[in-house]
């Protein structure tokens, strides 16, 4: 049986100075999102190396879920406030497991 999970890490960076007001909006995300019926999991991380840049570590049940978490209200309110806040497009890298322990 194929494994259906979608797993993305997307990675996001402020403009100097909307650091506290991109983690506000990115950290309001996380317990909608986690509660998605399709949601495996859906973290939210800091960068250690680069000052300011965001990560997010999602795992959705199936490509269906990640469409239907994307039509949800908490989705389309962070997709309308992010380009103010943002130095640089979102990166989005989708990932297929090979040997993982998460979800």
């Amino acid at each position: 049986m194929a494994d259906e999970r979608v797993f993305l890490i997307a990675w996001l960076k402020p403009k100097p100075g909307k650091e506290d007001e991109m983690a506000e909006l990115l950290g309001g995300m996380c317990a909608p999102s986690r509660a998605e019926e399709g949601c495996i999991f859906y973290n939210l991380y800091r960068a250690t190396d680069e000052a300011g840049a965001f990560h997010f570590i999602e795992c959705w049940k199936s490509q269906a879920a990640l469409d239907a978490h994307r039509e949800e209200p908490h989705y389309k309110n962070f997709r309308e406030k992010l380009p103010d806040l943002l130095a640089e497009p979102v990166g989005v890298k989708f990932l297929n497991a090979l040997d993982s322990t998460m979800g």
